[in-house]
């Protein structure tokens, strides 16, 4: 073990500086885990460039970051699920586990939910990190740290897929090709999916929508060819203009499902679209019972990462890799930071 803990900070004025600071102890219940990898969500990128990401605002330096796998190399007092040299990833919401939203298994909403990287709240982008045992997950040695990391944005995608109850062969429609759309296209095939569009403003994203199992591609813009195209909406991007055209992209008796945050949000909505056709609009927040799958889902093939994983930096070169997923998002799907 190094005796070094370098943390990676992100200040009010947007400032990224990596600071050494020492290792952190466990405390009862908790395990250490040495970070191997970390993902970049789209969020990383929002606090980056913005200060601020729906209610959640910059006001004091943290630590970004909430994708990650590692090495457990220390327990505190009274962990023992897992012994020390496992490798895992970090589920980052860790809940109470004793309200009715905990005990009936929607944790994802616990109102004492901590969640790594939600400012002010320190997340994963550091060499040593100190969570509860309860919150991650054993990895094989077959699944790579870079490959596990994605297990957070691809429990997003499941969480929308459990929460949507999608008959076999029904049509869906994923809006935006970024990271989060592409798992949930993938996700949305595993479990029977049938046709499936993907809509994104950029070529290149297009392109690897094919890849990972599009039947078909568009760029929104013509109104008139995006309306009934699907059974279920998935909307990926946080796009504004996109949530607005949700309800007309539906077919009668569909399902809309809200997984982007739109920014400032609040959109004005077609109500009577939704309402006229009867649909299902529902919202995911971020996810919960869906690690598992993730993790087998990744270890197993059927979700593609290769075409996913467009860039390395060292952790040295983190701030870096912000900047790049900042002004290079044409090129950029997922960024992996390794430790």
């Amino acid at each position: 073990m190094n005796n070094i803990n370098r943390c990676l900070y992100l200040d009010s004025n947007r400032n990224l500086t990596i600071v050494e600071e020492e290792i952190p102890v466990p405390e009862a219940g908790q395990v250490l885990v040495k970070i191997a990898a970390n993902g970049i969500c789209g969020s990383d990128v929002h606090f980056f460039n913005e200060g601020r990401l729906g209610n959640f605002v910059v006001t004091t330096p943290y630590i970004p970051g909430h994708e990650a796998s590692g090495t457990v190399c220390a327990c505190g007092d009274g962990a023992t699920l897992y012994d020390v040299g496992q490798r895992v990833v970090i589920e980052p919401g860790v809940t109470c586990g004793c309200c009715k939203y905990c005990k009936t298994g929607r944790y994802n909403l616990c109102p004492k939910v901590v969640f790594l990287s939600a400012p002010p709240i320190n997340g994963t982008f550091c060499d040593y990190l100190c969570t509860d045992e309860n919150f991650v997950f054993p990895i094989p040695d077959s699944l790579s740290f870079e490959d596990a990391a994605l297990a957070e944005p691809l429990a997003v995608a499941i969480h929308a897929i459990n929460r949507t109850r999608i008959e076999p062969g029904a049509s869906g429609v994923i809006v935006g090709a970024g990271p989060i759309g592409l798992l949930t296209l993938q996700a949305f095939k595993t479990i029977g999916g049938g046709h499936a569009i993907c809509v994104d403003l950029l070529d290149e994203r297009l392109d690897i929508a094919k890849k990972l199992g599009a039947d078909e591609v568009m760029k929104p813009g013509n109104t008139e060819n995006m309306q009934n195209i699907g059974d279920i909406i998935f909307e990926t991007a946080g796009s504004n203009k996109a949530t607005q055209m949700l309800f007309e992209m539906a077919k009668p008796g569909g399902k809309v499902v809200q997984i982007g945050w739109p920014d400032g949000n609040k959109v004005n909505l077609d109500v009577a679209a939704l309402m006229e056709k009867e649909l299902d609009y529902t919202g995911v927040n971020r996810y919960a019972n869906a690690f598992e799958t993730a993790v087998l889902w990744l270890t197993d093939g059927r979700i593609k990462t290769k075409e996913l994983i467009t860039n390395r930096f060292p952790f040295s070169e983190a701030p870096d890799a912000f900047r790049h997923a900042l002004n290079q998002p044409e090129k950029t799907i997922k960024i992996i930071v390794e430790n």
